[in-house]
């Protein structure tokens, strides 16, 4: 009966958590919402199978006073250990970015979109492939104009069988 009630009660707790990590940062609201093949630990922790695709969210909406055109997004992970595959998203160009420690992981910005306040940007899709046995942390940075907004999530990727 004890083991029945535990489980009732993790059940309970996973089906009312939140997924998504979100930030307000003055300027903008940021949030990443696991999609394909992330799962949200108790912990708050994400957590992917190594190997097999996934996907995350990311949406961003103008909470400005001003019209704002020049969104750029910063995705900051070890690219040789969390691979992206590929991006969806209308408006969006994206390009991996090899470099110092904060700086690694993808660059994406809006093109010819411009959010008035707000409108949210069009949602962007980051495809992901876990490499290597690690755990990390996933953030995404919105800047325009010299301001910033940031969320960010701790992530564990597993590939033990």
């Amino acid at each position: 009966m004890k083991h029945v009630l535990g489980l009732a009660a993790a059940l309970l707790l996973s089906a009312s958590s939140v997924p998504a990590a979100h930030a307000d940062g003055g300027w903008a609201s940021v949030e990443m919402t696991p999609a394909e093949g992330w799962k949200v630990l108790p912990t708050g922790y994400w957590y992917m199978r190594g190997g097999w695709p996934g996907a995350v969210d990311i949406a961003v909406a103008n909470r400005s006073g001003k019209d704002v055109g020049d969104l750029y997004v910063r995705i900051s992970f070890p690219p040789d250990k969390l691979e992206v595959t590929g991006y969806e998203g209308d408006y969006w160009r994206c390009w991996d970015v090899a470099g110092q420690p904060g700086a690694e992981g993808m660059h994406c910005t809006t093109d010819g979109f411009l959010a008035v306040p707000g409108e949210a940007f069009p949602k962007l899709r980051i495809k992901t492939v876990g490499r290597e046995h690690h755990t990390d942390t996933l953030d995404v940075y919105a800047e325009t104009s010299g301001d910033s907004a940031h969320a960010g999530v701790p992530y564990r990727i597993d590939l033990s069988t």
